[in-house]
């Protein structure tokens, strides 16, 4: 079993491959927040910094601008909304990412899939739907609902 230490090492370079352009924010030190392994959120998370999620989310969470990372035993209930998305854990939920969406190895998601970009590696598990097509429409109107409260 990895220590967290190496679990937020493989899912920060998991970030990077995602989106290599987040080295320099990842670099400084309000770059990343964590929820930890312990720690249970039932409510909305809007960030302003990428978020590794070793605990467990339930209800939205929006980081327009950041990505998020569902650590190996990170657990969503959760509509989430985010410029990247990488998926380790289980995610239960819709998954709308501006830029990428990425399901790893042992990474879990029932729901419906929107971005520009997506890939499922080998050994993850899926189930629900997917649009690529609709990126640009869908990210309007969750961007719309995050001013708005909803």
């Amino acid at each position: 079993m990895a220590t967290p230490a190496s679990s937020d090492e493989a899912l920060v370079a998991d970030l990077l491959a995602a989106d290599p352009s987040l080295q320099l924010q990842l670099e400084t030190p309000s770059g990343i927040t964590s929820i930890g392994r312990d720690v249970t959120v039932k409510g909305e998370v809007r960030a302003t910094a990428h978020i590794i999620i070793e605990g467990r989310v339930e209800g939205r969470i929006a980081a327009p601008d950041h990505s998020v990372a569902v650590a190996e035993h990170g657990r969503l209930e959760s509509d989430v909304f985010a410029r990247s998305i990488t998926v380790r854990g289980k995610v239960k939920g819709n998954l709308t990412a501006i830029e990428c969406l990425k399901i790893l190895p042992h990474g879990r998601v029932a729901g419906h899939l929107v971005a520009r970009r997506l890939a499922i590696d080998e050994g993850a598990v899926f189930n629900g739907s997917v649009d690529t097509h609709l990126t640009d429409a869908a990210i309007a109107v969750r961007r719309h609902r995050l001013k708005g409260g909803r």
